[in-house]
């Protein structure tokens, strides 16, 4: 009965009309514009020149495998580790387990350039591992290397493969395996004829996650990655380059991220279309107990991940304190002289971070609230579009976003490029996929028949939202909304495109110091981002109960 008043509810139509027109005007147009200039050949003509270029110059071919080698090996390495750590969490039993259960939360909310900035003070050629091992004669490998770039970000990925397979664990229904076993079948090929299918549309899920993230991502290869570039650096260097010129190439690799991200979930929808199941839930296997060599082989492993996954955040914190002399670090001294100077002398990335992501959350709420509630219970073709518009973002990095919109609204009725609106306007398209399947999930476990309870006694449809639907959501749309904020905090692929004179933010300030080799004053704003993370999802776990990066 709900699903057929949309038609006849002239506010949710005119909302659904309005969230559509905003996607269409602030993200359909500028990717539209964007992949249709990168056709538009130099002299003006239609054409295939911007590919046909790419394609053919070993340095822009160079840099499009780097791209696939570094996403597939990252990939590899973290579903290896993230996989496996699942499998041995959901599975067993022994010490230290639980504390995989906040890796979610310290891994997803370190912003990148914090975690390469880290890496480099830690393994870098000047880092503390090689002058401790300069005595002994022996010196690592240059981190600014193809190790150093799939270590680092196998580090900085590997959770969302764990928590991916963790989930596709947790529902599995234990009859199954038990069949198999009760037929006398070994264990390994039970996990491999019965497990391994059951889970292949988690383990995709995963790997399109950290694919995406990798082949997007902006902060550790421009800092780790000089010598091997990759699609999303190297359209940013062209933009930069080609300011006020032809910008057919920047466009050209923009839009190549952008095949490369929409391929991939059309790749992986067809493949989990092709193998769903259906278990009954609750069925959940029991964990087996491990004794002696066992638990101590799981426990250490588990607490070498936690501590990689924690070291960034505690370089950061001693070197934010360490006195030094240019770029050279005085660690065993103390002082706040790198704090004073971010808090005192120059405190605008700090309020420019806290503001826009303030405004971006708001507004990203609010519209994810809406958004959701029309494609749950207003279900038609017009919200099947919203459906698809406000899932768009998942496949689109942010310096390409920020290309698109600076291409768009440069000049015309709407030039927003130079103002903080776009940058805000960035975060917002960036997080809203996020806060709608956050309110989707409970809006689906709400039977329409309460709502039509509430409108039957004469309650309107906007107050029979309020009073019924809003309490249900608001948990999981408040984990969304701290979620949102915090993860606006970190955002630099998009920023560093966007932001002008001014309107320096956080991860901006952090990767322009740490580009000038002034590391401590970088670890300095560093511990301040972090703090300003940290503290609204302590704050929202302990005041407002709200599960919030962690699976529980």
């Amino acid at each position: 009965m709900i699903a057929g008043k949309l038609r006849r509810d002239p506010a949710w139509m005119a909302t659904a009309i309005v969230a559509i027109c905003l996607m269409a005007i602030f993200l359909l147009w500028p990717l539209a514009s964007m992949l249709g200039k990168s056709f538009i050949n130099p002299d003006g003509r239609w054409g295939l020149h911007g590919y046909v270029r790419f394609f053919s110059e070993p340095s822009y071919r160079e840099v499009f495998f780097n791209t696939l080698i570094l996403g597939a090996a990252v990939t590899a390495g973290s579903l290896l580790i993230g996989g496996g750590l699942a499998l041995v969490v959901a599975r067993c039993k022994f010490p230290f387990a639980g504390m995989l259960m906040i890796l979610p939360l310290i891994t997803m909310v370190i912003p990148d350039v914090v975690v390469a900035a880290s890496w480099v003070l830690v393994l870098g050629k000047q880092g503390l591992v090689n002058g401790w091992l300069a005595p002994l004669g022996i010196e690592l490998p240059s981190l600014y290397s193809w190790w150093g770039l799939v270590f680092v970000m196998t580090l900085n990925n590997y959770v969302y493969a764990f928590v991916a397979v963790l989930v596709g664990l947790k529902s599995m229904d234990r009859s199954l395996e038990e069949a198999a076993l009760s037929l006398g079948r070994p264990l390994s090929r039970v996990l491999l004829g019965v497990t391994m299918p059951l889970l292949l549309p988690s383990v995709f899920a995963g790997a399109l996650i950290v694919f995406t993230h990798v082949i997007g991502s902006f902060g550790v290869p421009a800092i780790l990655g000089a010598r091997t570039p990759v699609l999303a650096v190297k359209a940013y260097n062209e933009f930069v380059s080609e300011m006020g010129g032809n910008p057919q190439m920047q466009t050209t690799m923009a839009s190549l991220l952008v095949y490369l991200g929409a391929g991939l979930l059309l790749l992986q929808k067809f493949v989990v279309e092709r193998r769903q199941f259906q278990m009954e839930s609750g069925r959940t296997p029991a964990a087996i107990p491990l004794g002696g060599a066992k638990a101590m082989a799981a426990a250490g492993s588990v607490l070498l991940i936690v501590a990689l996954s924690l070291l960034p955040a505690v370089v950061v914190f001693v070197t934010a304190f360490t006195p030094s002399v240019g770029p050279v670090l005085q660690y065993g001294g103390f002082t706040l002289n790198h704090f004073h100077y971010a808090l005192v002398r120059a405190p605008e990335p700090l309020y420019n971070s806290l503001f826009l992501s303030t405004i971006a959350t708001a507004t990203g709420v609010v519209f994810s609230i809406a958004s959701a509630y029309l494609i749950v219970k207003r279900r038609s073709l017009i919200t099947h579009v919203l459906d698809v518009l406000v899932t768009l973002p998942l496949t689109i990095a942010g310096t390409v976003l920020g290309i698109a919109l600076i291409n768009s609204f440069s000049n015309g009725p709407l030039a927003l490029t130079g103002t903080w609106v776009i940058m805000a306007l960035a975060y917002f398209l960036r997080r809203v996929p996020s806060g709608v399947r956050s309110a989707t999930g409970p809006l689906h476990n709400l039977k329409d028949s309460i709502e039509e309870a509430s409108m039957s006694l004469g309650v309107g449809t906007l107050g029979s939202f309020v009073r019924v639907v809003l309490p249900v959501i608001g948990p999981s749309v408040g984990a969304a909304a701290v979620l949102m904020w915090v993860t606006t905090l970190s955002e630099l692929s998009a920023t560093i495109v966007l932001y002008f004179g001014g309107m320096n933010t956080m991860p901006i300030e952090i990767f322009q110091q740490v580009d000038s080799g002034r590391l401590a004053l970088a670890c300095a704003y560093s511990v301040l981002l972090l703090i300003t993370i940290f503290t609204p999802l302590a704050l929202a776990r302990r005041i407002f109960r709200l599960k919030v990066g962690t699976i529980e």
